[in-house]
């Protein structure tokens, strides 16, 4: 590891882990997210063929289990889709007070 000498190194030094761990927070809460996704539209999907399969469901049934589990679909997707852009003005906002930070250093 490179010797620190001076306090504007070490500020630098840590934004630089400070940046380093929130990126690694959020790869860790994007792959828990997507496996509670996959597990919980697995578990969905099976209730839901459950419900339609069983002896007691009718024709309105089945109509509206489609629309539960397209619904259900629809919102997932808009949320990931809500999730993506949050994250993206999140990563934008902290690569500019990263670069002005920088460039206040080197000024």
């Amino acid at each position: 590891m490179k010797r620190i000498r001076t306090l504007q190194g070490l500020e630098y030094e840590k934004m630089r882990l400070r940046l380093r761990r929130l990126e690694q927070e959020k790869s860790i809460r994007q792959d828990w997210n997507d496996l509670k996704l996959s597990v919980a539209g697995r578990l969905l999907l099976q209730k839901t063929f459950d419900q339609a399969t069983s002896e007691k469901s009718t024709a309105p049934g089945w109509v509206t289990t489609l629309l539960q589990v397209g619904t259900a679909a629809l919102g997932e997707k808009l949320g990931q889709l809500t999730g993506q852009k949050i994250e993206n003005t999140l990563n934008q906002a902290l690569r500019l007070a990263l670069h002005t930070w920088t460039k206040k250093r080197k000024s």
